[in-house]
């Protein structure tokens, strides 16, 4: 599994929306003067790759820390607008989009949105003002769909403005100069910008592989926004175990009996998964591994014990889908000792079998109990 970092690092002189705070980092302490190293963080709550919160649009509306976690993780839902240039995302651009809670999302958490125009190649240029925004249409759209966590690779999801905001201009009043914020915003949706390497998401959602997506923020009380480290990766697609077949299974047991009838160790153990338990006749008596029932075979082998009769009886197979399990009744004769002493059983032995991911067709779990006792 690839990580993908999607965030822009965090430096002095950084871009920053106008009129936002500039971004100062250096050192607070040294090892040298302080027998530490510590530095001093001046930014913003919008700078680098963050996360906005309603609040960041009107004061009666939700910090962050009042947003659920789970808004902050989920499937990728990756839109292609790099042809766009820099003009308005609108309903048909936004119209294949699927549901924020249709099947394929990431287990515990819906898709999340995010628009890839391509901008963050022009990070740290002029012309990284002049991005695409969402009109009031496609914020609707979004909304509509269930999504509450859209992320961009630009600046905002609005047009940008050229200069600060006034004191006593809110965006809300600003000639409503934010519509796509007020809209996502006003319905709880958490807004992330200045995305990075989003073509790599893209690259995988169109190969058809599901991307995790994480863009946790700083845990501030009453934040606005925060910065956040915004991170991907590639989930692996669950690959299901055919089905196993009655003749698989009464192989797969057939060889496992023979293998220690014959007593040899090798080819009985291989017959085992490497997490396999096992009970003999009473859970006082598990052992909770291949390894420990082979350090206990290896004793006995050494003492001179040996199977010397085993017979399989009144077998049953129950089907599972990729897992059966195998009954049987089975009656071994083993020498005890180098004296010769002899000692037979009689035992209901049940296997529970199982395909592995590479095809193999192993043993996880043997119980043997006295007889008599029903199949």
């Amino acid at each position: 599994m690839s990580w993908i970092d999607l965030s822009v690092p965090l430096r002095t002189g950084m871009p920053v929306y106008p009129g936002d705070p500039e971004v100062r980092i250096e050192p607070a302490l040294t090892v040298d003067g302080h027998g530490a190293n510590v530095l001093s963080l001046d930014i913003g709550s919008h700078s680098g790759t963050h996360t906005d919160a309603p609040l960041h649009v009107d004061s009666d509306w939700d910090p962050l820390d009042r947003l659920p976690l789970a808004t902050f993780s989920g499937t990728a839902e990756v839109v292609d607008l790099r042809g766009l240039g820099g003009g308005a995302i609108t309903v048909s651009h936004l119209a294949g989009i699927r549901p924020a809670n249709s099947p394929g999302r990431a287990a515990g958490g819906r898709r999340i949105l995010l628009l890839h125009t391509g901008f963050s190649e022009r990070w740290g240029t002029a012309g990284y003002l002049a991005h695409p925004w969402l009109d009031a249409g496609a914020a609707r759209l979004i909304v509509e769909r269930g999504y509450r966590t859209v992320g961009i690779d630009a600046l905002s999801v609005d047009p940008s403005t050229t200069g600060p905001l006034t004191d006593s201009a809110s965006p809300a009043q600003a000639g409503d100069g934010f519509p796509a914020h007020l809209i996502l915003a006003g319905n709880g949706c958490a807004i992330v910008e200045n995305l990075t390497r989003l073509d790599r998401v893209q690259l995988l959602a169109e190969a058809g592989t599901a991307v995790e997506v994480f863009l946790f923020p700083l845990n501030i009380p009453g934040a606005d926004g925060a910065p956040i480290r915004a991170v991907a990766r590639p989930l692996a697609e669950p690959q299901q175990p055919a089905a196993l077949s009655e003749a698989e299974v009464q192989q797969a047991a057939e060889h496992l009996i023979a293998a220690f009838a014959a007593n040899d160790g090798e080819a009985y153990f291989a017959a085992f998964a490497p997490e396999a338990t096992f009970i003999f006749h009473s859970e006082a008596a598990k052992l909770p591994t291949r390894a420990a029932y082979r350090t206990l075979w290896e004793d006995w082998i050494r003492s001179g014990w040996r199977v010397e009769e085993c017979t399989s009886t009144e077998q049953h197979i129950q089907l599972l889908g990729s897992s059966a399990v195998f009954s049987h009744r089975v009656a071994t004769t083993v020498r005890t000792d180098r004296s010769g002493a002899r000692a037979a059983s009689d035992e209901r032995e049940t296997i529970v079998f199982a395909r592995t991911p590479d095809g193999r067709i192993l043993s996880v779990h043997e119980h043997l109990s006295a007889c008599p006792a029903e199949i």
